[in-house]
């Protein structure tokens, strides 16, 4: 499985702005990403995207779901992604995340590994 994660700003940025907000590691830290089994949602691995948003777990075979560690404490709308592995393929989950709300958008393409 592999992504990228995405933040979002919920503010216009102006182009002059020299104090405009941008996504560094340290943010992306600050969302980590749970993979849950999709029955039970126990906690399968716990990822963080790299310095630039891209996130990759080798898993085996099965149903999963896709989440953000701290949304209760974020005070955000959220919506797990499920996504399903198969064997010797790559499926690819992307998420984006807005500051005031979570938009979770999944492409899930499968291509041989």
């Amino acid at each position: 499985m592999e992504g990228h994660l995405k933040i979002l700003s919920p503010n216009p940025v102006e182009l002059a702005d020299e104090n405009a907000a941008t996504v560094t590691a340290e943010n992306y830290a600050e969302y980590p990403l749970l993979i849950l089994s999709r029955g039970e949602k126990k906690e399968i691995a716990r990822i963080t995207a790299d310095t630039n948003g891209n996130y990759r777990a080798v898993l085996p075979p099965g149903d999963y779901v896709l989440d953000v560690q701290g949304r209760a404490r974020k005070h955000v709308r959220w919506k797990p992604q499920p996504f399903t592995v198969v064997s010797n393929q790559t499926v690819r989950v992307d998420m984006d995340i807005d500051t005031d709300h979570w938009r979770v958008r999944s492409t899930q393409s499968f291509r041989p590994d």
